[in-house]
């Protein structure tokens, strides 16, 4: 019993883990965009920050063999904009057509967007 109750601790302490990094990313991202004409460089950094949240948590889903959509779109969508990275286009798009694979719309409707076609993703391949 004490077993099971250790697991699932372990499990549940991960996930809320893995929540509050997407969670500050967004907020991060949210803010960014709000400030982006008005305070470039407060964007900037902010945009920077929740990159670092979001490569964390895209490498650590991937490495325990549970991608997150909400991630790869939110990532996905930094590459396509040049938020806080460098502006990268087929990096966006892999990390998009992962993203509609797990089930995204978000995600599928940025694809739709800009035209972009999806080909077979392997998850192991869109670590940062």
């Amino acid at each position: 019993m004490k077993k099971i109750l250790l697991i699932f601790t372990v499990f549940l302490s991960v996930n809320l883990f893995a929540q509050n990094l997407y969670f500050e990313a967004f907020k991060d991202v949210r803010k960014a965009k709000k400030v982006i004409k008005t305070d470039p460089e407060k964007a900037q950094r902010l945009f920077i920050e929740a990159y670092s949240y979001l490569k964390q948590l895209v490498n650590n889903s991937i490495n325990n063999n549970k991608p997150s959509a909400n991630s790869f779109t939110l990532l996905g969508n930094m590459y396509l904009n040049g938020w806080g990275v460098d502006k990268n286009e087929d990096e966006a798009i892999k990390l998009l057509c992962g993203a509609k694979i797990l089930g995204s719309r978000k995600a599928a409707k940025e694809l739709r967007k800009i035209g972009a076609k999806c080909k077979k993703i392997n998850f192991k391949e869109l670590k940062q």
